[in-house]
């Protein structure tokens, strides 16, 4: 019953009531390994953020910031990848547009056309993210350091699991044999 639940709400967005305490605890600590938040968890299950709380608090779940920060990142990058597509679609659509301008048989088609150009290039340039050096290099910035702390706990991980310093070689030959069984599967 738990890895239903687990299943179903893994990487769902959509609103999801859950009912039971079990389902409740296993649907806290699937999202909650997300990296999603607790307001989120909430909204998207149904519950309670005080009973949020008390359950994750009974899980022993650490809402922790910083992947609850990653998570909104990401969540930010979609979003703008939407609205950049509508902004494309919207370009494509202007394309259209100015064919019928450019064939309107009389002045309704003619007025018709000059306006939805007009409301398409406004739209599509208000969707359309303005970029900067500055945001580049800050994007750049946080990418690099995501990626160091990241790398940071998988090592980490690894010689917490392992025993093994990352960087000799036993670490290489356990890596190398993950390897080749990852390639046999």
């Amino acid at each position: 019953m738990g890895d239903e639940v687990g299943k179903e709400l893994e990487g769902s967005e959509e609103l999801r009531p859950v009912s039971t305490r079990a389902e409740m605890a296993t649907a806290i600590q699937v999202l909650s390994e997300q990296g999603i938040g607790r307001n989120e968890i909430s909204r998207r299950t149904g519950i309670s953020k005080t009973t949020v709380t008390e359950i994750a608090k009974v899980l022993g779940v650490v809402f922790d910031r910083s992947k609850t920060e990653q998570a909104l990142k990401a969540r930010l990058t979609d979003l703008k990848l939407a609205q950049m597509g509508v902004a494309e679609g919207l370009t494509e659509d202007l394309t259209f547009a100015r064919i019928m301008l450019r064939t309107a048989a009389n002045r309704r088609d003619l007025a018709f056309a000059a306006k939805t150009i007009s409301d398409l290039a406004r739209s599509a340039q208000a969707l359309t993210p303005e970029m900067s050096e500055a945001n580049n290099v800050e994007d750049a910035k946080d990418f690099l350091v995501d990626l160091k702390n990241q790398l940071t706990a998988v090592r980490d991980d690894f010689e917490k699991q392992t025993g093994v310093a990352f960087e000799s070689d036993e670490a290489r030959q356990i890596i190398s044999q993950q390897e080749e069984q990852n390639d046999e599967s």
